[in-house]
């Protein structure tokens, strides 16, 4: 065969594929993988911070508490991101400089963190063995939104740098808006 014949079997394979039709094509040798304590509903949104982690060991206690670590990391993590946009968007609000403030929301976001951290609630934990003797633990954890804002604004209200700026209805209308966002994310 030709290399223009072969070009254009090529491309009405690639125009067909684009077209109209919604066929999925399934690719030999992979089948879809569900992994336990994932998707949706094991993500942060408007309501929990939320946290998904995995580990293998032999040891069923060590391989439960790297999953733990790493779920808390990843909901430390979003806990994290959230706080930076709303304390940006706060101070902003507020009329003055980011620069000023961040690293007082910083100190105060990882405060509330280290607090939270050791009351998070396990929402999904799966547990498999594989044929070799090894233990995979799946884990999500998760935070209410109103535990950490509660924790924010008694951190925030205590924080004398913040003293003067500090109005409680526009922080909390300013997180209300950022985890309002997550749910919003996730049904485009």
């Amino acid at each position: 065969m030709n290399y223009v014949a072969t070009a254009i079997i090529v491309a009405s394979v690639v125009v067909a594929s684009c077209g109209g039709s919604k066929n999925v094509v399934k690719i030999s040798g992979e089948q879809k993988v569900t992994v336990p304590c994932s998707g949706t509903a094991f993500r942060t949104d408007k309501d929990f911070f939320r946290g998904v982690g995995d580990a293998t060991s032999k040891n069923l206690s060590t391989a439960r508490d790297k999953a733990r670590m790493i779920a808390n990391a990843a909901l430390s993590g979003s806990i994290t991101t959230t706080m930076k946009s709303v304390a940006e968007r706060y101070v902003n609000d507020a009329g003055q400089s980011p620069a000023d403030y961040s690293e007082t929301f910083e100190s105060m976001t990882k405060q509330v963190i280290n607090q939270q951290i050791s009351n998070v609630g396990v929402a999904c934990e799966e547990t498999t063995s594989t044929n070799d003797g090894m233990f995979h633990v799946y884990m999500a954890v998760e935070a209410s939104k109103e535990e950490v804002f509660k924790a924010l604004e008694k951190s925030a209200e205590a924080e004398k740098k913040l003293e003067t700026i500090f109005n409680r209805e526009k922080f909390r209308k300013q997180f209300d808006e950022e985890m309002a966002q997550f749910s919003k994310d996730y049904n485009k």
